[in-house]
């Protein structure tokens, strides 16, 4: 008969091989493949692989096949830490690539070290062996040996921070669907952890540690199989925080065990050595792990705070605390599914409630739409539709009130419909909650509470607190409706501003067309005429197709590419395409002798729209005089654009001058001077202004020499 250790090994080898084939097979089967359910199935045949081998090396009786078959184990054993890593980044997450893409040096190492070891220094996992007093055999681990533990101590951490920052980003109905998958893996890294540690600590591993690591597996793999029993626990895409756990239970026990560890190993060093080390080990690692599985249970935090309320005196609420919550974490939400998504996972956890939906009223008061809810879906699916009776019989049960009520105790046709698409999760979980979500005597929602943890009756107390919650909901969702409307009006009124600017060029484009159809039979046989017709339809065209790319420049992106140039030629050369009027005078003074970075193309359009206000501004002046001059100030370089024409009021200059579709010409859509400005900044300058009624104007460009261009 084999021995125990033994049988234990190949048993947990075929249970992993069992899930990877299974699993694998189903995985291919599916149309939806993960990334997270190929992770799983080729970790499971890692530890397949490394069982088998540490099996026939505990079951070797000769020395060199023992020490073969365990060194191939290390090197199997040094390739779990970076596969478990990628599970854990993937697993129940909604944006797993691009948690992948952030870890992407990290899988490196994690898969690059145990090859370069495997490839280099595959003779230098083991130095030699020996017999123990007690004819125990014992492997003492040369610094290969002992890298491939380090990484398996440094993968177990790493991917039990990732499982708690998946658990903690679960709430409802989808912390108890993953909740069997964490504590299976996480009971298999602790094993490992504890394992590994002990044989980093003495620089060897005796097959006892194997046994720990065999019972690990078996344990683990009967709550995955529980985890996996529950219907979609794979499906589940659930977002984490980005951010790294500051206060993590993981690193935080992690932490208290090596220094526990490390302050006995020094202990027993100093005394003279005890052969029980290894147990008492064991028994601060099983302390620590109880003592945050009980702190992660919601049953004992939910019998705790009734400990407290009823022996202390204490509500299990309070008031303060949980408006402020509210206010706190759904003031940033703008949108309403996010709004809802998360009140319901605030209602979940405050109240221990695994199952919260919340249903928003839609198109006349007739149909609830589910905004969010913690769990995946409703059996009812997405929306109640409610007859006419039905949704005044619901109107008229909350109307002007806040308290809620137990939906299972009304008998009513739209409580039946509401029970409907709400079913229970699980049967002991007490009474089905509605809560309205009511603002100025309208009903703008419901909030449905069920699945309770053990089914716990909620308390008058906590009806109070729940219909508060329920008001401040209702008030939010008014508050960004309200606001969107807002926007909505906002976006319409410059819509129209827009479309006036527009129909006012295209009607008088039209209108220059319709005057030459209408003459084009009388005065076709002259020449004359058609060539001017001619002219002016292509006029006419061009005057369109500018009009057009005029207003596409106000949503396109802008884009710069600057290059060092002349300051003092490019202004001259870009003054050379446009020819100034006969009343307009133009004058350069041209002194920088400097070089700026700037895009000439973008940067000469701001130029030339400069120059040519300036002579429509001087309709009225004789003679017109444009003066144009470049300096050097401070440590930009100007460009000033200067006229005697009528000049601008200060309020225009403030309200006006700057903004789109705002114009004082009667030729103009309002954009030149928002779009120069745009311009201007995007070389990272400003662009000033100076004028008044009946002085004139100065406009003044400043480029910053050296500055990186804002996109």
């Amino acid at each position: 008969m084999l021995p125990l250790p033994v049988l234990l090994a190949f048993t947990s080898a075929g249970v992993c091989g069992l899930f990877a084939i299974v699993h694998g097979a189903l995985t291919l089967l599916r149309q939806r493949r993960s990334v997270a359910r190929w992770a799983f199935s080729g970790s499971m045949a890692i530890l397949c692989v490394e069982s088998i081998a540490a099996g026939l090396s505990t079951a070797a009786t000769d020395l060199n096949a023992f020490l073969y078959w365990h060194q191939f184990r290390l090197v199997a054993f040094s390739f779990l830490p970076g596969s478990w890593i990628v599970f854990s980044l993937c697993y129940a997450r909604g944006e797993n690539r691009g948690f992948l893409y952030r870890w992407r040096w990290s899988l490196a190492i994690a898969f690059a070290a145990p090859l370069f070891l495997a490839i280099f220094y595959g003779d230098g996992y083991i130095l030699f062996r020996q017999l123990r007093a007690d004819k125990e055999l014992v492997v003492l681990l040369g610094w290969p040996g002992q890298a491939t533990h380090f990484l398996m101590i440094l993968g177990s951490v790493l991917s039990l921070m990732n499982l708690e920052r998946t658990y903690r980003a679960a709430v409802g109905t989808m912390r108890w669907q993953v909740k069997y998958m964490l504590l299976g893996l996480g009971t298999l890294f602790i094993a490992r952890f504890y394992t590994s540690s002990q044989a980093l600590l003495y620089a060897n591993v005796h097959t006892g540690m194997d046994t720990i690591n065999s019972i690990g597996i078996i344990v683990s793999s009967l709550l995955i199989l529980r985890a996996l029993v529950r219907k979609g626990n794979f499906d589940i895409e659930l977002y984490p925080s980005h951010e790294v756990i500051s206060n993590s239970i993981t690193i935080l026990l992690a932490g208290i065990y090596l220094l526990a560890v490390g302050v006995l190993a020094k202990i027993v060093t100093l005394i003279g050595g005890d052969i029980a080390f290894p147990l008492k080990a064991l028994g601060v690692l099983v302390a620590l792990v109880l003592l945050a599985t009980l702190l992660q249970s919601d049953r004992f935090r939910l019998h705790l705070k009734q400990f407290v309320s009823r022996h202390f005196k204490r509500p299990m609420h309070d008031y303060r605390t949980v408006w402020k919550r509210f206010t706190e974490e759904t003031a940033s939400h703008v949108r309403q599914e996010e709004l809802c998504r998360s009140s319901a996972a605030l209602i979940s956890e405050i109240f221990e409630a695994l199952s919260v939906s919340i249903w928003v009223m839609e198109k006349n008061n007739r149909v609830l739409e589910l905004a969010a809810s913690t769990r995946l879906a409703p059996a009812g699916g997405d929306s109640i539709e409610l007859s006419k009776q039905e949704a005044e019989a619901l109107a008229e049960q909350f109307r002007g009130a806040i308290r809620p009520i137990e939906l299972d105790r009304v008998d009513e046709p739209w409580a039946k419909r509401i029970l409907e698409a709400n079913p229970k999760e699980f049967a002991h979980g007490g009474s089905r909650i509605g809560i309205p979500m009511t603002a100025r005597n309208s009903l703008l929602g419901l909030i449905v509470v069920s699945d309770r943890v053990d089914g716990i009756p909620f308390s008058e107390q906590e009806f109070d607190v729940l219909g508060s919650v329920g008001a401040h909901t209702a008030s939010n969702l008014l508050n960004r409706e309200l606001s969107n409307k807002l926007v909505e009006s906002k976006e319409l009124e410059a819509f129209q501003t827009m479309a006036a600017f527009f129909v006012h060029d295209l009607k008088n484009a039209a209108s220059t067309l319709n005057i030459m159809v209408k003459n084009l039979p009388k005065h076709w046989e002259n020449p004359d005429f058609r060539e001017d017709a001619l002219r002016g339809i292509s006029k006419t065209s061009e005057r369109i197709n500018d009009l057009i790319a005029r207003l596409g420049t106000v949503r396109a992106e802008l884009n710069i590419e600057t290059a060092p140039t002349a300051l003092d030629d490019f202004v001259a050369s870009t003054l050379e395409s446009w020819p100034p009027p006969e009343n307009v005078t133009l004058d350069t003074q041209l002194v920088s002798k400097v070089t700026a970075p700037i895009d000439k193309d973008q940067l000469g359009s701001v130029l030339l729209n400069l120059v040519i206000n300036a002579s429509e501004a001087m309709a009225g002046a004789e003679p017109g005089h444009i003066k144009v001059s470049t300096a050097l100030k401070d440590s930009s370089a100007t460009i000033e654009v200067r006229d005697n024409g009528c000049g601008m009021s200060h309020e225009f200059i403030q309200k006006r001058l700057f903004r789109p579709f705002q114009t004082t010409k009667q030729s103009g859509i309002g954009i030149g001077m928002f779009q120069s400005k745009m311009i201007v900044e995007a070389h990272g300058g400003s662009l000033e202004v100076d004028s008044a009624k009946g002085m004139g104007t100065r406009f003044t460009i400043l480029i910053p020499l050296e500055v990186e261009k804002k996109r």
